[in-house]
């Protein structure tokens, strides 16, 4: 089962993922105290992202991701379980997660991404085609 905790972010990330989600929740509830930004995946197992995969190819449902090789695992041998070098967060109101599915809800997301920038972090949103709720370390497929 895929985690949600900052433990499990690699080392080289996750210092700027606390900075970023500090920021971003000071940032939404300036606009609205009842915005949350939190974190719904840090690490992921590769038998999850293999499912996810699966999902609108070989899998009744929707695509829901483009690679089976994602920085959610990137396997590295010092660390437990190939610590994460991605993370996903979501904006909730009230407790109530929003997907993003109409402009008020896609608008937090779109404000989030230049916050996740100015950390250094990849934003899925600049993809051909967009991850919002995405954000990797820069080159985390070279960069060992």
């Amino acid at each position: 089962m895929s985690s949600r905790e900052l433990k499990d972010l690699h080392a080289s990330i996750r210092g700027l993922a606390e900075q970023f989600i500090a920021e971003a929740n000071a940032t939404l509830q300036q606009q609205n105290p009842a915005l949350e930004v939190r974190l719904t995946c840090t690490w992921r197992p590769q038998s999850e992202q293999n499912a996810l995969y699966a999902q609108g190819r070989t899998k009744p449902g929707p695509k829901v991701t483009w690679t089976q090789s994602s920085a959610h695992n990137t396997d590295l041998p010092e660390t437990p379980h190939g610590d994460a070098e991605a993370l996903d967060v979501g904006v909730f109101e009230n407790g109530k997660y929003l997907q993003g599915n109409n402009a008020r809800e896609l608008g937090f997301y779109l404000s989030l991404g230049p916050i996740g920038e100015r950390f250094g972090l990849v934003w899925g949103g600049r993809w051909k085609t967009p991850d919002y709720p995405h954000y990797e370390r820069k080159e985390w497929r070279t960069a060992r």
